[in-house]
C-alpha cells in the first residue's frame, strides 16, 4: 500500500459529481455498486451508501490512492456533519477539522478491518471511527499535567533502590536450588521408609494423613477399636522416623539427640 496521500476533503454539495466519479472508479477496476450484498434494487439513499462501501472495499483490496481520494470526496461532507453533530452532543471543545483529519487517517491506515457485508457498512464503520477519535481527543484534553521523562542516560546514573543487587539475586537462586534439592532428597528417603512398612500400615497412614479420615470411622472399617488404630498409626510413624534417622546416617544421629527422639515419638503419638 502506498503512503497516505495529502488530501483536503471537499466539503461541498457536489455529491452527484463525486458519485459519478466514484462509479467511474469502480468501473475502471471491473466492479460495480451491485457487487455489495443488498445494493441491487435499493433506494437512492441506500445505493449512495453502498457506493461508499464499494469504494472502501475496493481500496481495501487495491490500496489505490485515487480510489481513496474518490471515497473521501464522496463522503467528506457527511463525515464532517457527523463530527459536528457528535461534538455538539458530547459538548467537546475540539477542532472539527482536526477530528475529521484524524478519522480519515485511521480509515486509510486500517482498511483490512473493513467488512463490506451490507450497503451501509462504511457509514457504520466510519461513524465508529469518528466517535472513537472524538473520545481519544477528549481523553487527551482532560488528562493530567504533562510528565517530563528523563533521558535514558540520566536514568542510568541513578541506581534503582527497589531492585536487588545481582549478587544477592544469584545467592537467593542458589539457596532455592539447594533447598529444592534437599527437599527432593528427603522426599525420596521418606518414600523409601514408607514403602518399608507393611501393607496394613501404609493403608492406615494413607487414610489418616492423606485422606484425613477420622479414627472412629477408619476403626469401624477395619473392625478394630480406636485405641488399637491409634497404636498402629503411632508405630507406623515411629518406624518411618527411625528409618529416616538410619538413612541420613551419622549426621542425623549427631543432630537428633535421644531426648529429641523421645519428644518426636511423643508428638507422633498425639498427632
Amino acid at each position: 500500500m502506498t503512503s497516505p496521500i495529502a488530501i483536503e476533503p471537499v466539503l461541498d454539495n457536489c455529491r452527484e459529481t463525486a458519485r459519478s466519479r466514484a462509479e467511474a472508479l469502480l468501473a475502471v477496476h471491473g466492479t460495480t455498486v451491485d457487487a455489495i450484498p443488498g445494493a441491487a434494487g435499493a433506494t437512492d439513499a441506500t445505493r449512495l451508501a453502498a457506493t461508499a462501501t464499494a469504494l472502501m472495499d475496493l481500496f481495501r483490496r487495491t490500496g489505490d490512492s485515487e480510489v481513496f481520494e474518490g471515497l473521501i470526496r464522496l463522503v467528506g461532507s457527511t463525515m464532517y456533519a457527523r463530527v459536528r453533530s457528535r461534538m455538539r452532543y458530547l459538548g467537546a471543545n475540539l477542532d472539527p477539522q482536526e477530528i475529521l483529519q484524524d478519522a480519515i487517517i485511521n480509515i486509510y491506515r486500517y482498511p483490512d478491518r473493513f467488512d463490506a457485508c451490507r450497503p451501509g457498512a462504511f457509514a457504520a464503520w466510519s461513524s465508529t471511527i469518528v466517535d472513537n477519535t472524538i473520545r481519544r481527543q477528549m481523553r487527551r484534553t482532560r488528562g493530567g499535567p504533562e510528565i517530563a521523562l528523563s533521558p535514558v542516560e540520566v536514568l542510568a546514573q541513578h541506581a534503582d533502590v527497589n531492585a536487588r543487587e545481582p549478587a544477592l539475586q544469584a545467592q537467593d537462586h542458589e539457596e532455592c536450588v539447594t533447598a529444592l534439592t534437599a527437599f527432593r532428597l528427603f522426599l525420596s528417603f521418606y518414600l523409601a521408609a514408607f514403602n518399608s512398612l507393611s501393607e496394613r500400615e501404609r493403608f492406615v497412614l494413607q487414610m489418616v494423613e492423606v485422606r484425613q479420615m477420622r479414627y472412629a470411622e477408619l476403626a469401624t472399617i477395619l473392625a478394630i477399636r480406636s485405641e488399637a488404630l491409634k497404636m498402629v498409626v503411632f508405630r507406623a510413624r515411629k518406624r518411618i522416623f527411625d528409618r529416616l534417622v538410619q538413612m541420613f546416617g551419622p549426621a542425623a544421629a549427631a543432630v537428633v539427640t535421644p531426648a529429641e527422639r523421645r519428644s518426636a515419638a511423643h508428638e507422633l503419638a498425639v498427632a
